[in-house]
């Protein structure tokens, strides 16, 4: 198990979280747990009041658990303020992490206003999930000190988190978002700036062939859950874009569709229920009707769909390799980051070894053709069989 990192001799640190909604509060009962006084803001009382709620409910579990002493619980709920007033949470704080809706000139007026109002030493974090940390950093007086930190949700219970070096970002910012990560008592990849980065470029793929296969109601959302959870899956694909709330899915979706591809246009099922305000488990409906306090579906593990997982596992290779070439991860990353993030029991270059390659190749042009998705298309390394080789020579973390 790694070991909190002790910064340096002060007694306590101040961490900024600013929006309480599902990531914000999430990421600031990491930093709780970690030690750190903690100030929560947003923009209304209602919504700092209800994430500081949630916060509340889940120690309580902690507790129940005995994952926490009646002590720490005591220690935490005194090291945590909620605010709306965002100059007064950011003073005196040595990190700020922005946790607002995946929407890019949202993010920008936050970073701005934070370079306003935080000391000129203190770090600047996005936990954007798709969006230009470099873009962001420009924003500021201080790129060097900005960069991403991407937790999977629920933060609390991530295993890895995703660091993000921008364009500017400064060593000495990349090494202390290192160790904050590793404070927090979870292992730490780093990321290229590059739409998705590692694990959401990855996952993007696959996220936009069962969306198509929704759209073409080629299988029902629940059959399809039921064989990923019936092969032990912690939860289904369809499932886990309602968990990840589907206002996100289609935000990204339409970042990605300019930066990266048109390819990945928001599908017309994900379009209208968001337009609906069916965003998933945060408003109790969206592809599925989700039950109070967000509890999960149900899913008829009887009636699984005639459907191979491993087309989804397929789609997410030939990306993987994308992201390897683009300098965007290095193998280790990539591995890790696709066996914690995702909870996949293994990395896409381990699957791979085990695949024919020529068979890939088909399968993934056929996949293009069929759905008319350049994205789908076989990587250049898979059609010539070189991948192995290349996946051989670049093993080692990045970390510089």
């Amino acid at each position: 198990m790694n070991e909190r990192v002790d910064f340096n001799t002060e007694n306590l640190k101040k961490v900024s979280v600013i929006g309480a909604g599902h990531m914000g509060h999430g990421i600031a009962e990491v930093a709780l747990l970690s030690n750190y006084f903690v100030s929560l803001v947003d923009i209304s009382e209602e919504r700092v009041t209800k994430g500081k709620s949630l916060i509340d409910w889940s120690l309580k579990e902690l507790l129940r658990k005995s994952k926490i002493t009646e002590k720490k619980y005591s220690e935490i709920r005194n090291n945590l303020e909620i605010s709306t007033d965002l100059e007064k949470a950011v003073k005196n704080t040595f990190l700020c992490i922005e946790a607002v809706p995946e929407k890019l000139e949202l993010k920008k007026n936050v970073f701005k206003k934070l370079d306003k109002f935080s000391p000129k030493q203190t770090i600047l974090a996005s936990n954007t999930s798709t969006m230009s940390i470099t873009e962001i950093a420009n924003i500021t007086q201080r790129p060097e000190k900005v960069f991403g930190l991407h937790f999977p949700p629920p933060p609390v219970l991530a295993n890895v988190v995703e660091l993000v070096r921008g364009e500017r970002t400064a060593d000495s910012t990349v090494n202390l978002g290192i160790d904050f990560i590793k404070n927090s008592l979870k292992i730490p990849i780093i990321s290229k700036d590059s739409p998705g980065f590692i694990c959401n470029s990855i996952m993007a793929p696959s996220i936009l062939l069962i969306q198509l296969m929704l759209d073409r109601k080629e299988y029902s959302p629940m059959k399809i859950d039921a064989t990923a959870l019936n092969e032990k899956m912690i939860m289904g694909p369809y499932e886990l874009l309602d968990y990840m709330g589907l206002d996100v899915v289609h935000d990204s979706s339409l970042y990605l569709a300019k930066r990266l591809s048109p390819d990945y246009t928001p599908t017309q099922i994900i379009t209208k229920l968001v337009k609906e305000n069916k965003l998933g488990r945060k408003t109790g409906e969206g592809i599925y009707k989700w039950g109070p306090g967000g509890k999960r579906p149900f899913i008829d593990l009887s009636d699984p769909a005639d459907f191979d997982l491993l087309d989804l596992t397929r789609v997410q290779i030939n990306e993987a390799v994308k992201v390897l070439e683009e300098g965007v991860g290095t193998v280790h990353d990539i591995e890790i980051g696709m066996k914690l993030f995702y909870h996949n029991p293994q990395g896409p270059f381990e699957m791979v070894k085990k695949m024919n390659l020529s068979d890939l190749t088909v399968f993934l042009d056929n996949l293009s053709n069929r759905y008319g998705k350049e994205v789908f298309r076989a990587h250049k390394w898979i059609r010539n069989n070189t991948l192995v080789k290349r996946i051989s020579s670049n093993d080692e973390p990045l970390r510089s």
